[in-house]
């Protein structure tokens, strides 16, 4: 009896000692903002980004379909190959307000496929 007694304190104690390992490895998992940006002002969807560092904006085309990408702060949160580029979103206040959006597909060669390097492109409030 001694020995079932020990030998499931053991499995709890492994069994604690688990969770407690697995719990300090897993940080807080933390959300993107997604943002109807009709429904808010310029300056409130560039104060979003500016605090947040990135979010999902999303708005409806003029043929309703939709049409959503992740935009960041700043061009150094765009992760290679994309490259921050300046993009325009209609928000509730304006038609056109200007923000940061990685693109992929954005390298940019001059005619002797020498690399042209970007500046640094930043949301300022």
């Amino acid at each position: 009896m001694r020995q079932e007694t020990n030998l499931t304190r053991s499995m709890f104690l492994s069994a604690a000692a688990l969770v407690a390992m697995l719990s300090a490895t897993v940080g807080p998992a933390s959300a993107i903002s997604r943002i109807e940006t009709t429904k808010n002002n310029c300056s409130d969807i560039r104060a979003t980004l500016i605090h947040e560092g990135e979010a999902i904006l999303r708005h409806t085309s003029k043929r309703g379909l939709p049409i959503y990408d992740r935009y960041v702060s700043s061009s150094l949160m765009c992760s290679n190959p994309a490259y921050g580029v300046w993009a325009s979103v209609p928000a509730r206040d304006t038609n056109s307000c200007r923000v940061i959006r990685c693109d992929p597909n954005a390298a940019d060669f001059d005619d002797d496929g020498m690399f042209n390097f970007r500046p640094l492109l930043r949301l300022r409030p």
